[in-house]
């Protein structure tokens, strides 16, 4: 059992986070929260103090593991970079010894700046994928991961055949998802519409029904992706089209960026029930473009947040909120009439972090909130002391500016503490 002490953010609607004051978080053995109390202490030792706060853990929805040491590369746009940094990263990876390394560092970082459940694509090797999940098994991350997969349009040491592909995956989803009491999930992961075939394509949802596992890829990420996608298909088709004949939308279907979609696609996306996965870092930094959050949101797309690892530079997930929240205020000021563009809140930004984040990926049930019978996926941290001294807007507005990874000290998933 732990005791945690400190005050409680607990973000309970796009409008709204409740704190709570002086609060005891009470883990049982199970894993779960047993109880949040306020102003009384249970007998025990306790991990925090007043100066603390607890926090839910972050959930990265999009990001790419082999890509982890290859963060803030600049001055390449999206295609130029995956040519140079993106694809030779993925290539090193058939190294299982490189890999391991590598995913070591990786589930360390995510540790670091208080990730704790991530929705990630491996690389094209299934021995790289099935170590990962080894790694991430000891480590005790939560994870959606899969196994990268693309037979067209690819450099051939990343490509393998439909058939061979999606074997290999059945052989992984057999094996890891649903390990670990359900904290390992597996996500089939077609690479994107032009870089699949449509035998892969239609595959990989025929895999992913039968399995009852995730779907994961990109959508509208660049304006270089949608001109690629038109000449392969038609002038007249989008990529919502394809992927929708291909039987890839379903409610656990993540489609990572969903820049360029239009209202009819967005509308598309929301009645298939998938979720986008916002990465505005990543958008900004590859000047791929803005997506607009708010028309999204609008449209009844369930949303979550992603870093984009490494097309993004940043990990830490409040920095990748506070970025959607400028990229919101940035299109506002090129909308008319300006009072109608209702940007979000940092109440809103904490949410998407977590308990938004959280139904994104059908895991609401699970985690994303500090309640009672939640499994205990939070952070303990210290922030600057002068916050608490603030309205209670105030303080949920200056947390998510101010914080830092170093303020972290402790993370837990499912009640284990985890370390770097």
């Amino acid at each position: 059992m732990h005791i945690l002490q400190g005050k409680v953010l607990e973000p309970v609607s796009a409008s709204q986070c409740r704190l709570i004051d002086n609060a005891s978080v009470v883990i049982g053995d199970d894993g779960r929260i047993q109880e949040v109390l306020s102003g009384r202490k249970p007998n025990g030792k306790t991990i925090g103090d007043e100066g603390c706060w607890i926090l839910p853990g972050f959930i990265d929805a999009h990001l790419h593991m082999p890509q982890w040491d290859r963060r803030g590369i600049d001055g390449l746009p999206l295609g130029q970079w995956q040519q140079t940094v993106g694809y030779p990263a993925e290539a090193r990876l058939r190294d299982p010894r490189v890999a391991r390394d590598l995913a070591e560092q990786f589930v360390s970082g995510m540790i670091a700046n208080g990730t704790t459940t991530i929705a990630a694509f491996g690389s094209p090797f299934s021995q790289e994928v099935d170590g990962t999940f080894d790694v991430l098994a000891k480590r005790g991350l939560r994870a959606i991961y899969g196994m990268t997969l693309s037979d067209i349009g690819m450099p051939a040491e990343l490509t393998h055949s439909a058939d061979a592909a999606l074997d290999d995956s059945r052989a992984l989803c057999a094996k890891w998802h649903g390990a670990e009491n359900g904290r390992l999930l597996y996500a089939l992961s077609p690479r994107a519409s032009i870089r699949c075939s449509e035998r892969l394509m239609r595959g990989a949802a025929a895999l992913a029904d039968m399995l009852h596992c995730y779907l994961q890829t990109h959508v509208a990420e660049s304006l270089e992706e949608l001109s690629e996608v038109r000449q392969m298909y038609s002038p007249a088709v989008d990529e919502i089209e394809v992927f929708d004949d291909a039987g890839l939308l379903t409610p656990r279907t993540l489609l990572a960026h969903g820049v360029f979609l239009d209202h009819q696609e967005r509308r598309q996306v929301a009645k298939k029930g998938c979720a986008i996965i916002h990465c505005p870092t990543a958008n900004f930094f590859r000047a791929s473009g803005l997506m607009d959050y708010v028309a999204h949101r609008a449209d009844g797309i369930r949303i979550a947040l992603g870093s984009s690892i490494a097309g993004g530079p940043d990990p830490f997930m409040p920095r990748v909120a506070v970025q959607g929240l400028n990229t919101a205020k940035a299109i506002k000021v090129h909308t008319l009439p300006r009072l109608a563009y209702q940007v979000p809140t940092p109440a809103e930004a904490w949410y998407t972090l977590t308990k938004r984040a959280a139904e994104a990926l059908g895991l609401s049930d699970r985690i994303g909130s500090i309640a009672a019978g939640y499994e205990a996926d939070c952070l303990v941290v210290r922030p600057e002391p002068w916050i608490a001294g603030l309205s209670e807007d105030q303080q949920v507005s200056a947390l998510l500016y101010t914080l830092t990874p170093a303020q972290i000290e402790h993370v837990f998933v499912a009640g284990r503490e985890l370390h770097v």
